[in-house]
């Protein structure tokens, strides 16, 4: 009786043994399944998350005209007698893509705003390793051309130049024999060809813009926009344009922001383009003709520019 009761006493003990371990088991397996179940859920919200960002289409802002800018250029030609027998404008602002154009594809001469493009292919012949900032160009008879600028007064004929001093001097001081020196080596028909290529509205160009200082609206905000979007490669030149002009034209009543440009004057041609880094950057071109007064003319046109732009910003931002 006794043996019999240990043995039940036993089989009790087991019992509860295996009741504990079931017990535990079962807890684990719940334990893995909650485990396993969370994860999955996580998976799978990662993966509708995922989708939903996949499917998104992205935001593509369309090009559109300014009407604003164009009524504040209506009025700016009213008060200042401009016609598109002597005036040309551009605008284009870079982060929502709106943009003014007048009189686009009437020709002027270019004066001294060839020499951005001409420096832009000093600067695309160097970052293509044909040349470098030191290489040097012969100062040549024939090259020389009264105007700003140091380079006649501190070299003399069949002497050699850095290139990197008469790309300086041309933007800086607008200096006349420095362009030639630099257009000479390239050649004076063959310049013409190869700033074409900044445009990709070539057919619009005049056959005379081929074999004479021309320039057109629509052609100077091609450059200025290729400048502009290809910022690291023409930093120097940049930096350079930033100098130009010494606070005239342009960049007169502007002083809060940074204008790179490049202004033109020659035979009652007066031009100025380039672009201001305000806080909604963009791009301008003012082209003149026989207009009075016309480097104020610019300037203030540029100053109503800046400050209907900063209004339309302020609007925007508050809707």
């Amino acid at each position: 009786m006794k043996k019999g009761k240990r043995y039940q006493k036993k089989q009790k003990s087991n019992k509860k043994l295996i009741f504990i371990v079931s017990l535990i088991f079962a807890i684990l397996v719940f334990g893995f399944f909650q485990i396993f179940k969370n994860n999955q859920q996580k998976e799978e919200q990662g993966e509708e998350t995922f989708a939903e960002i996949e499917i998104q289409e992205p935001i593509v802002i369309e090009p559109s005209e300014d009407t604003t800018i164009q009524k504040l250029i209506q009025t700016e030609q009213e008060k200042y007698h401009l016609t598109d027998k002597n005036f040309a404008f551009f605008y284009y602002r870079i982060e929502d893509k709106k943009y003014y154009f007048y009189n686009q594809d009437t020709t002027f001469t270019a004066a001294s705003t060839v020499k951005v493009p001409v420096a832009m292919l000093y600067y695309d012949k160097i970052n293509q390793g044909e040349m470098t900032l030191d290489s040097t160009l012969v100062y040549s008879k024939g090259t020389y051309e009264a105007g700003g600028g140091t380079t006649a007064s501190t070299y003399k004929i069949g002497q050699k130049i850095p290139i990197s001093f008469l790309l300086k001097q041309s933007i800086i001081n607008s200096d006349n024999t420095a362009v030639n020196i630099l257009i000479k080596n390239i050649g004076q028909k063959q310049y013409r060809y190869e700033i074409a290529e900044y445009t990709d509205e070539k057919e619009k160009l005049p056959i005379e813009f081929y074999s004479n200082n021309l320039i057109t609206a629509s052609f100077a905000y091609k450059v200025i926009d290729h400048l502009y979007q290809n910022q690291t490669q023409y930093t120097q030149l940049i930096e350079d344009m930033k100098q130009s002009s010494f606070g005239e034209y342009l960049k007169k009543y502007i002083t809060q922001y940074e204008v790179a440009h490049k202004y033109g004057s020659y035979n009652g041609y007066v031009h100025d383009y380039g672009f201001v880094l305000s806080q909604e950057p963009y791009l301008i071109g003012i082209f003149t003709k026989n207009v009075t007064n016309a480097d104020e003319v610019i300037a203030k046109i540029s100053l109503d520019v800046l400050n209907e732009t900063e209004k339309i910003i302020v609007e925007t931002d508050n809707k």
